[in-house]
């Protein structure tokens, strides 16, 4: 039983090393956050772009499409771009076996929540936290954009990008999910309109990221000032209905 136990720890650690953004000689903490926010976001974004599917009249096969898109969408854009081969999807099977498990179980939720009233109940909370005006998708959403300037912009300043052109890659991973999403349902993509500060956010903390990167500082330094930054602006944008013109 402890052997059992044992290989299970070990298989979990590798995932977590394999998959997680972060060096795992980082924080422990630090690398349980982003591992936490990460993930969070990968799952979240898939629901809400089946959601999102479902309310655009697709099928099956549609909103499995949306919950790839906005899940792994501007990740994959970026690497096309950087010229990052194997795209980081097909690198690690890991995430877009989990989008496609995902899409199948909540396919299959919102089909059997039509007939059980139990089922329903428990889909409800789900479909809360899927709504994009609720406080936990905020949260997540904040978190998840800022880690994401963060990879773009490391991935871009590690292949010898410009300093200059390294941020649009952070915006880019960070935005263009929405950006494929908008341009399936045949929408001008929200991020291009007025509204509320979502890419400008990413590239605030993208630039940042640069700037301390130039100046040598800290690694992880460099990675909570990107994320906080980012999350601050996001939030705050929401909060006090600060909007872009």
């Amino acid at each position: 039983m402890e052997e059992l136990i044992q290989q299970l720890l070990q298989a979990l650690q590798e995932f977590f090393d394999t998959t997680a953004p972060l060096s795992s000689d980082g924080d422990s903490t630090l690398n349980l956050l982003v591992f936490f926010v990460q993930w969070s976001a990968i799952i979240l974004s898939a629901i809400t772009g089946l959601y999102a599917a479902r309310r655009h009249g697709m099928d099956f096969y549609g909103g499995l499409v949306i919950a790839f898109i906005v899940s792994l969408g501007g990740g994959t854009i970026r690497d096309l771009l950087l010229g990052r081969f194997p795209i980081f999807w097909i690198a690690t099977p890991v995430y877009a076996i989990s989008v496609l498990v995902i899409g199948l179980f909540s396919i299959l939720a919102g089909r059997g929540a039509e007939r059980s009233k139990t089922v329903a109940r428990v889909a409800q909370p789900i479909e809360k936290i899927a709504d994009d005006r609720s406080t936990v998708f905020l949260v997540i959403d904040s978190l998840a954009l800022g880690l994401w300037a963060y990879l773009g912009t490391l991935y871009a300043l590690e292949m010898k990008v410009a300093p200059v052109i390294a941020p649009i890659m952070g915006v880019i991973t960070a935005s263009f999910g929405g950006v494929l999403r908008d341009v399936f349902f045949a929408e001008v993509p929200q991020s291009f309109m007025p509204g509320q500060l979502y890419a400008a956010a990413a590239a605030v903390g993208a630039i940042v990221y640069v700037m301390l990167w130039t100046l040598g500082a800290d690694t992880t330094a460099s990675f909570v000032a990107c994320l906080l930054l980012t999350f601050s602006i996001r939030v705050a944008s929401v909060k006090l209905n600060i909007r872009s013109s």
